[in-house]
């Protein structure tokens, strides 16, 4: 009976924590505010401060101090630190470090230790009522002035967020700064707890508790990467149960944070560095990270900070002096971290107003202050008064720093280089090239295959894509069978960096250079082999085949058949590639007609690709409809058309592409483009087509009569 009342308790709790927990997260998000702080609001409401003041029995019935129920909501509530480490980790980019390193590094190093510097010095001014009497103060000192230094960059985002200023210089020096304050702190909280699990500072014990933390480091970046890269990838492509790359993240995160653990550090180090090599793998698509995301923040985020609501107890701050001390908490906390980062602004380089938006901007503390207060108090390093000044100051400064950091981005300028790049972002949302991860790409001996293995090779190469070739062979289980699709893949791709061209002009600095690296694997393999791959998350398939359609109808040829059928994304065939040689990392000369429809904007997207990759030129052609170019329509035919010739050369003015542009005035535009095929030196004509519903998706007669009637080789973009 016992148990089983033990365990109805603990589901009452489970319950309140979740119901009060969102429900106040939702008052908090609909007046602006971080939903964070609705939940700690929640664990208030329901602790000492309220609901054990005005009914203390009842709330002694729910919320009874025994071990047991305890240890229990201190098991999920150890695991949601984990998770929101998990997380944090993976929204964690480092590369972003490195644009401003100057100025991320010592804003960083200056915005934690000024503050951490005063944070100490205020530990040794607290009375000894408010350190544990299990610990030493310096250890105590140590933990508050991290609590005090470290922005939240998940505050630090989602407010920056919300002012509009996420993709500004400033906003991401401000995001990068913060990201470099979280790895920090991590690894600062994981060093003090190793030398305090004994609650005494053995000074012996920091050089060990160091050096096993940079050799976990250096294996975590140097080799993890690519491990949990592989892990991620195979699970999505071999197992057959549901949500299994969910279930091996999970895993990971565990088996780090008990590394980190076991060497004598705290597990958050590992749970969070776990993240962050997830996060930077290639093969997360954005539907699993959404379902791991939901998962945390749909259970575990609101019972955490609902249970770290109620270790606060308001009643401890109606003592004069300790609000007096909390007060000096948060001036210490405000003040030491914006004249720290200040500093560090100027030092690195900032103008006097970038650095006082960076101080202003660092000021937001929230999550991470609220996770590194549980621990310490879970460890015995803070006391229960000091973990309330500690979370009150978060609070308030996040709630502080919206108002205050809108009003100096106003006064941050915009720089020409900032307004190019955010004009190139801006046009690269609107893109779906961009946006792709990953490709299958289908070939087989054919001329056809041949072209198709070098396009995607160039394709890879410049947009950075990973790739899974599938060749078709004779044997597909001879796993020594030649591989010539996969060697013009790697040409291509490696002609690419040689060219200087993996990369447009507006690439970032810093970027990961490109390479045949992105080929993810290659094998031969049949017709209902490559079907079931496409199943596999790819955002875009190439197939190269030497029959791809049907002699007796508009049909497709399998296995090419079966892959239309299956596959969601955009599917690019080859065809008519005997009828010109293309020499492999020569400049490739391409055509393609652009009316602004969807399908030949993605067909434009590709023929920019492709010219770029090669150092090549493209020629867009817009055929007019007469019925929409007279006097009558007002001219709008004409003004559309010239509109799809404009953005075709600016997409390729932002790409390094020269591009002209061709008119002629026709009601088929197939006739045109043949005319226009034969008067050019065209190397490649791209074309952007809408597959046909029927039976089975299918080209339209007219454009596969067009295609088969053009004497060079011919890329298809269907959708």
């Amino acid at each position: 009976m016992a148990a089983d009342h033990t365990t109805a308790i603990f589901v009452a709790q489970l319950i309140l924590l979740l119901l009060v927990g969102r429900l106040m997260g939702e008052v908090m998000a609909r007046i602006g505010q971080p939903a964070i702080f609705g939940q700690l609001l929640a664990g208030v409401l329901l602790g000492p401060s309220v609901f054990g003041a005005l009914l203390p029995s009842v709330h002694h019935l729910v919320f009874p101090d025994t071990p047991a129920l305890k240890s229990m909501i201190g098991a999920v509530s150890q695991i949601g630190i984990m998770l929101l480490l998990l997380l944090t980790g993976m929204e964690t980019d480092l590369s972003q470090i490195n644009r401003k390193r100057a100025a991320v590094v010592s804003g960083s190093v200056f915005g934690i230790a000024v503050p951490f510097v005063c944070g100490v010095a205020l530990a040794y001014a607290l009375p000894s009522s408010l350190i544990p009497g299990q610990v030493e103060r310096l250890v105590t000192a140590l933990f508050l002035g991290t609590a005090l230094s470290i922005s939240s960059v998940k505050i630090v985002a989602m407010v920056l967020m919300e002012i509009g200023a996420i993709r500004r210089d400033i906003g991401q020096l401000i995001l990068a700064t913060a990201i470099l304050d979280d790895t920090l702190a991590w690894i600062i909280i994981a060093v003090i707890t190793g030398i305090a699990a004994d609650g005494v500072v053995d000074f012996r014990d920091v050089g060990t508790s160091l050096l096993f933390t940079g050799l976990f480091l250096v294996a975590s970046f140097m080799v993890g990467r690519r491990v949990v890269a592989r892990i991620i990838l195979w699970c999505n492509d071999n197992m057959a149960i549901e949500m299994p790359v969910i279930s091996a993240i999970l895993i990971v995160m565990f088996a780090m944070a008990l590394t980190t653990d076991l060497i004598g550090v705290h597990a958050a180090l590992g749970a969070f560095v776990a993240g962050v090599l997830i996060g930077q793998s290639p093969f997360l698509t954005e539907h699993i990270e959404d379902q791991l995301r939901g998962f945390i923040v749909a259970f575990f985020s609101p019972v955490f900070f609902a249970v770290a609501g109620l270790g606060m107890d308001l009643r401890t701050l109606l003592d004069p002096t300790l609000l007096l001390f909390t007060l000096a908490v948060i001036l210490v906390a405000s003040v030491g971290k914006f004249l720290g980062a200040l500093l560090g602004g100027r030092v690195g380089g900032l103008t006097v107003v970038e650095s006082l938006a960076l101080a202003t901007g660092l000021n937001a503390r929230g999550s991470t202050e609220v996770i590194i207060a549980s621990i310490g108090l879970s460890i015995g390093a803070l006391s229960g008064q000091l973990y309330t000044m500690i979370v009150a100051m978060a609070v308030v400064t996040t709630m502080m720093m919206p108002p205050t950091l809108r009003w100096m981005m106003a006064r941050v300028p915009l720089r020409e280089e900032e307004t190019r790049r955010l004009d190139q972002e801006e046009a690269e949302r609107q893109q779906a090239l961009p946006h792709m991860e990953r490709a299958l790409v289908h070939v087989d001996a054919s001329p056809n295959g041949e072209l198709m293995a070098s396009l995607a090779g160039l394709f890879a190469a410049r947009q950075r894509v990973l790739t899974t070739l599938l060749e078709a062979t004779r044997d597909p289980g001879d796993k020594a069978a030649a591989l010539p699709g996969r060697e013009r893949w790697l040409v291509a791709a490696w002609s690419v960096s040689r060219n200087g061209a993996e990369a447009s002009p507006a690439q970032p600095a810093g970027a990961a250079a490109p390479s045949p690296y992105q080929l993810v694997q290659a094998r031969a393999a049949a017709g209902d082999a490559v079907v079931q791959e496409s199943a596999k998350g790819y955002d875009i398939a190439f197939v190269g085949v030497g029959q791809p359609l049907s002699a007796t109808g508009p049909r497709f040829e399998e296995p090419l058949h079966g892959l239309v059928g299956a596959f969601d994304g955009p599917i690019v065939l080859v065809m008519n590639a005997s009828a010109r040689q293309v020499a492999a990392g020569a400049p490739l000369s391409i055509l393609v007609p652009a009316d602004g429809r969807a399908d030949t904007r993605l067909a434009v997207e590709m023929a920019v690709t492709l010219a770029g990759a090669t150092r090549g030129s493209l020629t867009a052609l817009h055929v007019f409809d007469p019925r929409e170019n007279t006097l009558t329509s007002g001219g709008r035919g004409r003004r559309a058309g010239m509109s799809v010739l404009v953005d075709a050369h600016r997409l390729g003015k932002r790409a390094g592409v020269p591009v002209k542009g061709l008119t002629a005035t026709n009601l088929r535009p197939d006739i045109e483009i043949g005319r226009a095929v034969r008067r050019g030196q065209y190397d490649l004509v791209v074309i952007g087509a809408s597959l046909r519903q029927g039976e089975a998706r299918f080209l339209g007669m007219r454009m596969l009569a067009l295609v088969q009637s053009l004497p060079v080789p011919v890329l298809v973009v269907a959708r």
